[in-house]
């Protein structure tokens, strides 16, 4: 009998503690932002909404994605907590390196033949989000970067 595979939106909902953990250790290795002194608490408090907002995305297959509200609220606190751009940057980073690493550890449970098209989706919504955060935090707009 063929096993089921696994989606990788459910994979990832079901890995999420163990990748935002994961990801903290990872970012605690990051010298650039460890020097701001934050709680474990404030340092993931915006993973699990983004992961949500990966999450919807991988199952509803859209192409574009309305702004992230979630990232963009990452943006405001991080220039609060006074990040820079190249900070989110790396943050970013992490947690693309991270979600793709569960993904790894995971892959004989994957549907293989959905598994790149749904990284395409990662990566572009990952993207998406450090694009909002990064507009947050230097309080540009849209039309402001394009100029």
């Amino acid at each position: 009998m063929t096993q089921l595979k696994m989606s990788v939106a459910d994979m990832l909902e079901r890995e999420l503690e163990p990748t935002i953990r994961e990801w903290l250790r990872r970012v605690n290795l990051v010298p650039d932002l460890t020097n701001i002194p934050l709680s474990d608490a404030d340092r993931t408090g915006h993973l699990p909404k983004l992961c949500c907002e990966i999450i919807s995305r991988l199952r509803l297959a859209e192409d574009v994605c309305p702004p992230s509200v979630a990232a963009a609220l990452h943006g405001q606190v991080r220039r609060a907590q006074g990040y820079s751009v190249p900070m989110l940057i790396q943050e970013s980073r992490v947690f693309q390196v991270v979600t793709f690493r569960t993904l790894d550890l995971h892959h004989s449970e994957l549907d293989q033949n959905q598994v790149l098209l749904d990284v395409m989706i990662i990566a572009d919504e990952v993207d998406a989000q450090l694009v909002e955060s990064v507009r947050s935090l230097t309080g540009t707009t849209l039309s402001q970067g394009a100029a």
